[in-house]
């Protein structure tokens, strides 16, 4: 788990270095990042559905949907759940108008896959993994669809929730098709495997972009936003700690005693998992999406504020994170 932290670090700061330049910026980051989004990333989930859709179907077909449908209602919750703290509450007073959009986006979508997959990796049971694969499936549905016209809303608009056709949700659209018929295997290896190969980078890739991408946010307004203090506290404090409890007294009434790691998948084991599951999935950071979204469909003003608010989220995560895996473990 160390080991894939580090490696992902190590990615974006050498994204960091390479493009802290400006002109390297201005010329090749955009183009860059154009070209994961709107080649790689589909290439990628076309060949990942279509290599881990028999695996996932094969260990209990039920499980696909709930895992699709638990994270639509996760994000929906978190959404809503902001919205009526923007409403009802002064706990974030101090975020001005233009910058709202971007800060629902970093409280509503969290890093559903990236920064779990590693921790899940290395404690959790092979089931879990795979059904993780339509957990994310349904996040990048949602992420590169309906997201993306909160990246467009104009400041001072209302938000206006409607669909939206982007080439990564069609890459998604088809790979799904294309591994749910069966066509994908018909595809000519001299093809597929070119591009199970190559569409790999795409996930280095953007882990290269991001770092680029914070290396042109300013300095200074990382001190410059207060409500990313109560942010902090409410969306990785407070929030995951209210999943725990959900998830022990589901499990009291429910689930029965835990089973040690490594025994057969039984009720009572499967409560516990599902709790290690859902807990990391709260306590985990925004979305680094955010930032490429932005980048490819959002206004360059908007990318300071999303990467202060990242850069000190996972600084954040550095800490609440670890604490909540060890409770969603052991507890």
């Amino acid at each position: 788990m160390a080991a894939a932290f580090l490696r992902l670090i190590g990615l974006v700061v050498s994204g960091y270095i390479i493009f802290h330049p400006p002109w390297m910026r201005r010329k090749l980051l955009p183009w860059l990042s154009a070209a994961i989004v709107n080649v790689l990333f589909p290439l990628y989930y076309i060949s990942r559905y279509g290599i881990s859709w028999d695996d996932a179907f094969s260990r209990g077909a039920h499980w696909m949907p709930l895992f699709f449908v638990m994270c639509v209602v996760t994000i929906y919750l978190q959404y809503l759940l902001v919205l009526w703290l923007l409403k009802h509450t002064r706990i974030f007073s101090s975020l001005q108008e233009e910058n709202k959009s971007e800060f629902i986006l970093l409280f509503a979508i969290h890093n559903v896959g990236y920064v779990p997959l590693p921790i899940l990796e290395a404690i959790a049971p092979e089931p879990i993994l795979i059904f993780l694969f339509t957990y994310v499936m349904a996040y990048q549905l949602i992420f590169w669809s309906f997201a993306v016209n909160i990246i467009k809303r104009v400041p001072g608009e209302p938000l206006q929730m409607r669909f939206r056709l982007t080439i990564p949700f069609v890459g998604i659209a088809s790979g799904i098709v294309l591994a749910a018929t069966g066509l994908y295997d018909h595809i000519p290896r001299i093809i597929a495997s070119p591009v199970e190969q190559y569409s790999r980078f795409a996930m280095d890739g953007i882990m290269i972009v991001l770092g680029g991408i914070l290396a042109g946010v300013p300095h200074e307004s990382l001190t410059r936003h207060r409500e990313f203090g109560p942010f902090l506290l409410v969306r990785q404090v407070l929030y995951p700690l209210v999943v725990l409890l959900a998830m022990l007294s589901l499990r009291l009434l429910f689930g029965g005693p835990s089973l040690l790691p490594g025994e057969p998948m039984t009720m009572a084991d499967t409560w516990r998992w599902m709790q290690l599951f859902l807990v990391i999935e709260a306590a985990v950071p925004p979305a680094t999406n955010i930032m490429i979204a932005i980048q490819n469909y959002g206004r360059p003003e908007q990318l300071p504020y999303s990467g202060s608010g990242i850069i000190l989220s996972y600084l954040g995560a550095a800490v609440t994170l670890p604490l909540f895996v060890v409770l969603g473990y052991y507890l």
